[in-house]
């Protein structure tokens, strides 16, 4: 799983040697798209996304690029944990947050 914080700039690290495999550190390429993940947002909002797919072509392993606002393996945004985490230090139970 690779983190990117913009999406779009994925043509761009793959063009230079911005982004490399991170098992071996060989060239990726695009493989692509993962399944479509639909996240929660705050409020009753969702966001679906469609995940870009990238191969090593040494290793020839897959990885999956998603934007920064979203968590590998997690159904809420970055957000949405965020404010539940700053809620709990502040002292709130599970059901209030």
């Amino acid at each position: 799983m690779i983190v990117i914080r913009n999406p779009a700039d994925t043509d761009s690290y793959l063009s230079g040697d911005g982004m490399a495999c991170p098992n071996c550190a060989g060239p990726l390429s695009r493989w692509g798209h993962g399944r479509n993940r639909t996240v929660r947002s705050l409020g009753a909002a969702t966001t679906t996304v469609r995940p870009q797919r990238l191969r090593c072509r040494d290793c020839h392993s897959t990885h999956i690029v998603l934007p920064a606002e979203l968590q590998p393996r997690r159904a809420d945004t970055t957000e949405v944990i965020a404010t539940a985490l700053t809620h709990k230090a502040n002292g709130l139970g599970h059901r209030r947050i």
